[in-house]
């Protein structure tokens, strides 16, 4: 999987209402288990955050979500389903504060795509 395809499911899925929060491992990982039954009722879904820009390094652009001025941390969070090649629900983050270290070496590694097992 790869930032761009998601990111182009992101620009055919609609609106997305922006939370401005701290990026933090706990909220991420507290919105994936408070959807659980997504994945347990779809096997091809897989749950994901790309970074548009964290810590204010530019990653994907993602189109259409984060309109104005760039925050310092700006995040999609959701469910792709691998198989039709669309989104089941998302959400975006932004957040002019810190980062946790965690977060950013997670998405520094797989180039602003995590995925969630």
């Amino acid at each position: 999987m790869d930032p761009f395809t998601i990111a182009a499911a992101i620009a055919f899925f609609g609106t997305l209402a922006v939370a401005a929060i701290a990026v933090t491992i706990r909220r991420i990982v507290t919105w994936f288990r408070d959807r659980g039954k997504i994945k347990a009722s779809n096997a091809n879904a897989i749950a994901f955050t790309l970074a548009d820009r964290l810590e204010n390094k530019q990653y994907t652009e993602v189109t259409g979500v984060f309109g104005g001025v760039p925050k310092r941390n700006q995040v999609v969070q959701g469910f792709y389903d691998t198989n039709t090649g669309r989104l089941i629900e998302a959400r975006a983050i932004a957040s002019s504060e810190a980062a946790e270290p965690e977060v950013v070496e997670q998405h520094e590694a797989g180039q602003g795509l995590v995925i969630y097992t």
